[in-house]
């Protein structure tokens, strides 16, 4: 059996051909552009990405006979506003958007930190709860909310244009704001009650690879799919990326290292703190312990700003090693690595360089950012060690995954071994899609 697995990103969708084996056949790559508006208003064309989709699939053109099931993750929060057939009334509010600071402000006037928190293991940070768009929208653009049928992220959408079915997973779910995550049962209705958000607008939730409906005849028309294929509902892409690392037992722990930093730390007790995100895991009885913050989007800014004079292989090849070997364990710059924000803090935050010196250099600065990124990674694991014994070999995955990157993980993290694993949103979304065929099959015949 071959098995279509789509990766849905912030900046591009990655689409592979992959047999039931776990074998990466091929794969193919479109990319898209969001839009910022007023600064720091961050959509995403939701039209534009399912026909990037499309149009990756027909890439694959030569495996069309063969794919007999579809698996596929979505980052999130993603906060999309549907009509009754699905069709998206307004442009997708990325994890990046910063308009609903008010709506944070009003959620915890209204609810208070703890009680929010005590319900869906987070605080309503903007951009890491979802209910903040949903409440500026509410308030702001009535015309779209009340048109709505359904509020959902990036995955509901994508299943719904896909297979006609209304659906999201407790991973999402759990990043709404609005979903009893310590209990994980299901929709808060104090949370809706108390903001004005029909329960019956949220859709329903299963797990992580339902199969729930197959490939609508024509959109399997538009890529050349055969149609009623099954399709397998769609979970968060660190969630899903857990599985496809092979992590399923609590302390065990994933380290994404792209354009973000993440760390996804499994665990089957629902603590939750300010300075991470509680969240639920793909696997079932299980929660993540996730923390976030900036990593290529910082290396990448500082290359392009202080590295005019070097093309990026060089760069990449011969000064990011020289720096770790020589650098990183010296350097007395610090680096805040808030300089795409602070997903995890209800008050703005901004990068920012201290402890300079006229001796400083830019291989100290460099040093500094590779330092500062992993501050919450490890702030994080030290917390999560506080009540959970944790798995000493951290799994790692992601783009900037390299012999040099590796170096500074065992230079910050000396009590940890590292395995690196690659492809883990591509595997995690066959695994899911594999199990939910099984579920769904198992159910027909009973």
């Amino acid at each position: 059996m071959h098995i279509l697995s789509v990766d849905f990103g912030t900046s591009s969708v990655k689409l592979s051909v992959v047999d039931d084996q776990l074998n990466i056949l091929d794969s193919s790559k479109v990319s898209y552009q969001i839009r910022v508006t007023n600064g720091d208003w961050v959509e995403l064309d939701g039209d534009v990405v399912f026909d990037a989709m499309l149009e990756g699939i027909r890439k694959l053109s030569k495996y069309a006979d063969s794919i007999e099931l579809i698996g596929f993750d979505t980052f999130s929060p993603s906060m999309t506003f549907m009509d009754e057939e699905g069709n998206a009334l307004h442009p997708v509010l990325t994890h990046l958007d910063r308009r609903s600071k008010e709506q944070t402000q009003e959620i915890l006037r209204v609810m208070g930190k703890e009680t929010f928190q005590s319900i869906t293991g987070i605080q309503p940070f903007t951009g890491g709860a979802s209910i903040t768009s949903a409440l500026w929208m509410k308030e702001n653009r009535p015309d779209v909310f009340n048109r709505a049928f359904k509020l959902g992220h990036l995955n509901t959408y994508i299943y719904k244009r896909l297979t006609g079915v209304f659906a999201t997973d407790p991973t999402n779910a759990s990043m709404t704001g609005m979903y009893n995550t310590v209990t994980g049962t299901g929709w808060s209705r104090d949370i809706c009650g108390t903001f004005g958000i029909p329960e019956e607008m949220l859709p329903p939730i299963y797990e992580a690879g339902s199969v729930l409906g197959g490939l609508k005849p024509e959109i399997a028309a538009q890529c050349g799919l055969k149609p009623g294929i099954p399709v397998a509902l769609g979970g968060n892409d660190a969630a899903t990326a857990q599985v496809g690392a092979g992590n399923t037992h609590s302390g065990e722990i994933l380290n994404i290292s792209g354009s973000s930093e993440m760390v996804s730390i499994l665990s089957d007790t629902p603590k939750v703190n300010d300075k991470y995100y509680l969240r639920r895991s793909a696997t079932p009885g299980l929660w993540q312990i996730f923390a976030i913050t900036a990593s290529g989007f910082a290396i990448d800014w500082f290359r392009e700003e202080f590295y005019k004079d070097m093309d990026a292989c060089t760069f990449f090849d011969k000064e990011m090693p020289a720096v770790i070997a020589n650098n990183l364990n010296t350097t007395e710059v610090g680096f805040l690595p808030y300089i795409a924000g602070d997903r995890q803090s209800l008050e703005p935050k901004r990068g920012a360089f201290t402890g300079l010196t006229l001796q400083a250099t830019r291989r100290d600065f460099l040093a500094a950012i590779f330092v500062g990124i992993h501050e919450p990674i490890q702030e994080t694991l030290r917390l999560a060690e506080e009540f959970l014994p944790l798995n000493k070999t951290i799994k790692l995955t992601g783009g900037m995954v390299d012999d040099a990157f590796l170096n500074i993980k065992y230079k910050l993290f000396p009590s940890y071994t590292f395995e690196v694993k690659p492809d883990c949103p591509v595997l995690g979304n066959v695994i899911l899609a594999l199990e939910g065929l099984k579920r769904a099959e198992a159910g027909k015949e009973s």
